[in-house]
């Protein structure tokens, strides 16, 4: 195996998520909250507390359920009901690997399962598995994405810092393992026929999510709306009390 094929093969091995399953007593909500709903690519894990429609809130990358602590405890303390799965290869899912389709998939089988779904709140990765859903047939009254991933691959990689000639070559490994191109999601075409109402949240301190991009993509989206922040940073767009005010805000709550 040459030099580049190692580097690109270990690049296309870092794109695995390392999120950590709970220990015992680790999940937000207790173990009789749990239940696993069934699909095309096995089961997924879900946590729901409350009455009614709930909010799906879904994690991004390298994460779990978990992220949404801050605002799963502000809706539950407030009567509003909430629904959270952990996505495909995180968490306490067993489905194998994370792919935009497989993501997608569970989402969409979520949403079938557990609806009506009033609100999808999803992050960073979970926005894009979110999208898919709804361009598959999920419908909930209102979608937040925080910190969508509008970069190609291959742009994220750089960006990163990796070398054009190991991104190029692991886009070849890539197709040919698995007979399809890496490709960004269309946001723009996933949404175009959803009627619901759209909260984007971006910041300028987010790098891997360019604000100029999410700036861009609200404003091709008829009626969507756009929050803005200076100084968080991507991870903690998920859990930062004054976002959590401007979503509650746009939900009317």
């Amino acid at each position: 195996m040459s030099d580049l094929d190692a580097a690109a093969g270990a690049l296309l091995a870092d794109m695995k998520p390392t999120s950590p399953s709970a220990a015992p007593g680790q999940n937000f909500l207790p173990p009789n909250t749990r239940r696993d709903i069934p699909g095309a690519f096995g089961t997924t894990p879900v946590w729901r507390a409350g009455e009614g429609p709930p909010a799906l809130f879904v994690h991004g990358w390298d994460d779990t359920h978990r992220v949404w602590r801050r605002f799963a405890q502000d809706f539950l303390q407030n009567t509003r009901p909430v629904l959270m799965m952990d996505l495909p290869a995180h968490g306490a899912s067993k489905i194998e690997p994370c792919t935009p389709e497989t993501a997608a998939t569970s989402v969409a089988d979520v949403c079938a399962a557990e609806g009506p779904i009033d609100t999808i709140i999803a992050h960073s990765f979970g926005c894009e598995a979110s999208v898919r859903a709804i361009a598959n047939g999920a419908n909930p009254a209102y979608l937040v994405l925080i910190a969508p991933p509008l970069l190609d691959w291959a742009d994220y990689q750089r960006q990163k810092g990796h070398a054009d000639a190991v991104i190029t070559r692991a886009l070849e490994l890539h197709r040919a393992r698995t007979g399809a191109d890496m490709t960004r999601t269309d946001f723009r075409a996933a949404l175009a026929d959803y009627k619901g109402a759209v909260l984007f949240v971006g910041s300028a301190a987010d790098a891997s999510s360019p604000l100029g991009l999410i700036r861009d993509l609200a404003s091709a989206l008829p009626g969507a709306r756009l929050v803005e922040d200076e100084t968080l940073s991507h991870r903690d767009l998920a859990l930062d009390p004054r976002i959590l005010a401007e979503i509650i805000t746009f939900l009317g709550y």
